[in-house]
């Protein structure tokens, strides 16, 4: 009986032992990336990403823009979506490298923006790339912005991440796994 008794307290033990490592690593992956968590593919204009589940698809400004999505729960003060990924597509005439260095010279010379870090990139959608982060401040608004551009066929493909100034480092996760999810579809 003691025997039976030792080896059920036993095995009680480990199945203990065993549900707090599985709750424990579920609890600290569950900030490492979009697909730790419960995710949504978006797939438009031939161009695909997996953003988390309560981000939405959203319209942007821009001519150019063939997707885009924002953070549902963020708003700004006039209740606008202010944490968003839009991704562009436009045609070139020259390289990837002229293109991205002419876009970031004449906005260096816009003393609204601030240009943080460009540099180069690879296995975005399967193709190396550029990226340029800056920061700008337009009607008094301050945000930071990522953006990797990639070359396909003739055009340029502009991932474009944006944020409030002050919540960008807390984001830039998101961001990051958003980036590396992107696929040509």
């Amino acid at each position: 009986m003691k025997k039976s008794y030792i080896i059920g307290i036993v095995v009680v033990i480990v199945i203990i032992v065993c549900a707090m490592f599985i709750y424990s690593n579920k609890v600290n992956n569950s900030d490492d990336d979009v697909n730790a968590t419960e995710s949504l593919l978006v797939s438009e204009n031939g161009v695909s990403i997996i953003v988390p589940a309560d981000w939405i698809k959203a319209s942007s400004q821009s001519n150019e823009s063939i997707l885009a999505v924002a953070n549902s729960t963020s708003k700004d003060s006039n209740g606008f979506n202010d944490i968003n990924v839009n991704i562009e597509k436009k045609d070139i005439s020259g390289s990837l490298e002229s293109e991205f260095n002419s876009n970031y010279k004449s906005l260096s010379y816009n003393t609204d923006y601030q240009i943080l870090f460009t540099g180069n990139v690879s296995g975005i959608g399967g193709q190396d790339g550029m990226e340029a982060d800056y920061t700008s401040n337009v009607d008094g608004i301050s945000k930071q912005h990522k953006a990797i551009w990639v070359e396909k066929d003739g055009s340029v493909y502009v991932i474009l991440c944006s944020a409030p100034q002050t919540v960008f480092s807390n984001q830039e996760k998101i961001f990051n796994s958003i980036i590396n999810t992107f696929q040509f579809a």
